[in-house]
């Protein structure tokens, strides 16, 4: 049986947002989604700037080679090798400023999706819109009915974010190797 091979869009875009699929083969993309990845440990883990940037590096290689989204979320369609459903998100055009990274993987039979966005720009409807339209695609084009979104529990905005996005709290949450339960939002037939 041949599987169909499926790209993920290289570029979504919203009313204020452009987000561009990474390219871990450019150091600029690597280097911008370690930074998230460092922005998001500092704030919710309350570790140094050292620590915070040893996690970030350490969670890359997940990032890059696990996590993929399976065939039978996609019915049967299979990823092009080495890419990972990660946009960076930025304002007005592809060459706008990096604001922040919406990301969806697989560590489970379901997807989940999460997103940082720098502190700066926070609290202005970017993290909504960016999941939002990242969410629209895998439910309209990709044809995924179900999804979750893993939020960490100190993050005083995301669960918010997945309200207005139509996932709901799962009992219990969810625990990971670190020690850390982070809530788990379910958002059924999307």
């Amino acid at each position: 049986m041949t599987h169909e091979t499926l790209q993920f869009a290289p570029i979504l875009q919203t009313e204020r947002l452009i987000l561009t699929l990474i390219d871990f083969t450019k150091q600029s993309d690597e280097q911008t989604f370690i930074t998230m990845l460092k922005t998001m440990a500092s704030d919710l883990l309350n570790i140094t700037d050292q620590e915070a940037t040893a996690n970030a590096q350490s969670s890359l290689a997940f990032y890059r080679s696990h996590g993929r989204i399976q065939p039978a979320i996609l019915r049967g369609r299979r990823i092009a090798a080495d890419q990972p459903a990660i946009w960076l998100v930025r304002l007005a055009a592809p060459h706008g400023d990096c604001i922040g990274v919406v990301y969806v993987v697989q560590r489970s039979p379901m997807p989940d999706q999460s997103w940082i966005l720098l502190p700066e720009h926070r609290g202005r409807g970017y993290a909504t819109e960016a999941a939002g339209e990242v969410l629209r695609y895998f439910r309209d084009d990709l044809g995924v009915r179900d999804m979750m979104a893993v939020v960490h529990p100190d993050s005083p905005k995301s669960p918010r974010v997945a309200g207005r996005l139509g996932y709901v709290p799962v009992e219990g949450g969810i625990m990971y190797e670190d020690g850390v339960t982070r809530l788990l939002l379910a958002c059924k037939s999307i």
